[in-house]
């Protein structure tokens, strides 16, 4: 099955469509299931994904210039080098918050959005910009963090628990309530410049 411009799809399955390159405009999506597809270098505009689920595709460098995710849930995805900020995001809070699950975002761009409740679990997000947004009880359980960028972001009640390779510096970011697990925590003093020994 392709996807064409103008149309309405609801409760489809799209497996091993081919989508790389393709422009895909004004659609929508209403609990449609994505399995094995490639939207690499896509360019989807004015489309609205309603609780829809992409598993095992690849969405790097997609441009999803205004449109929308309403409760979209991505499983052993490739996103690498995605815009996230060019989405319209004002329909966020209106369903279930966006789930990464066991993909890789690497080099992706988050900056100046709210997600609150955004959830990175068992993630590789190398490179990926954060800074400024607002992510209060977002989850990042067990997701590589190496050289993501955290600053001026809003990080109360999230969970850090089992991430690796972090850092954010508690003077720049609101980390009121997060969790962490030990020994990775000890990364937030990394600006003070300061000694921690181990003791056994």
């Amino acid at each position: 099955m392709n996807i064409g411009s103008n149309t309405e799809y609801t409760s489809k399955v799209f497996s091993g469509l081919d989508a790389k390159k393709s422009t895909v405009q004004r659609s929508r999506f209403e609990g449609c299931r994505f399995v094995n597809c490639d939207f690499s270098i896509a360019r989807i505009t004015e489309c609205e994904f309603n609780d829809c689920e992409f598993r095992n595709s690849k969405l790097s460098s997609v441009d999803c210039d205004q449109s929308k995710l309403i409760g979209a849930t991505f499983r052993d995805c490739k996103a690498v080098g995605a815009n996230w900020t060019r989405l319209d995001w004002s329909s966020y809070r209106l369903g279930a918050p966006v789930l990464f699950e066991s993909c890789d975002i690497s080099f992706s761009v988050f900056s100046s959005l709210v997600l609150r409740g955004l959830c990175l679990r068992d993630c590789k997000a190398h490179d990926v910009d954060f800074s400024r947004s607002d992510l209060e009880r977002s989850v990042f359980c067990r997701t590589d963090l190496q050289d993501s960028r955290f600053s001026g972001c809003r990080l109360e009640k999230c969970d850090f628990r089992e991430a690796t390779n972090y850092v954010i510096d508690p003077l720049e970011n609101s980390i009121k309530e997060a969790q962490f697990c030990s020994p990775e925590v000890l990364s937030l003093l990394s600006r003070f410049n300061i000694e921690i020994d181990q003791i056994d």
